[in-house]
């Protein structure tokens, strides 16, 4: 059995500001790395259909997968075609795939260029969404107030008043 001190001097870490840190620091989770973008440039250069698979599935697919689903939380790209936001994820993550022979490293680094890609589809991808919504709730308001107008006008009602009548002597 080992005892322990209770005057036993620990590390004490402080803030910015020099106050003692009374947790410990977050660590970061990076998931697009350098290793990525050099994964990315290396799949590029490939030729081997095999080799493609292992190098996208063991070292990029994550990455692309957290990319999207990071944009589609964060600006609320919530209008959706799909069953579930994870199908959306999917989607994304194809389109970004299909993309992925279009990167050059001279033109910027890969984390901008495919969240730039992800973001402008999901843009897109949420207007038409969005306008079919709209449509859809149009349509649906349309259909009701038609609904209204003829309960109005039903005259197989009980309480129903004939007005032909009354409007023909009026006009006579």
């Amino acid at each position: 059995m080992v005892e322990k001190d209770l005057f036993e001097e620990k590390e004490v870490q402080l803030t910015k500001k020099g106050l003692v840190r009374k947790r410990k620091p977050k660590k970061k989770n990076v998931y697009f790395t350098e290793e990525t973008e050099e994964a990315i440039l290396e799949y590029r250069n490939c030729h081997s259909k095999d080799e493609k698979d292992y190098i996208y599935n063991k070292k990029i697919h994550f990455a692309f997968y957290k990319l999207c689903e990071n944009i589609i939380h964060t600006f609320k790209f919530y209008y959706l075609d799909t069953e579930s936001i994870e199908d959306l994820k999917y989607e994304v993550v194809s389109f970004l795939l299909q993309k992925l022979n279009l990167y050059q490293q001279s033109k910027g680094k890969a984390y901008s260029y495919f969240g730039t890609i992800a973001k402008r589809y999901l843009i897109n991808y949420n207007q038409k969404n969005y306008k079919k919504a709209v449509a859809k709730v149009e349509m649906e308001e349309i259909d009701n107030e038609e609904r209204t107008i003829e309960k109005l006008i039903d005259k197989d009602e009980p309480d129903a008043v004939d007005m032909n009548p009354i409007v023909e002597d009026q006009i006579s």
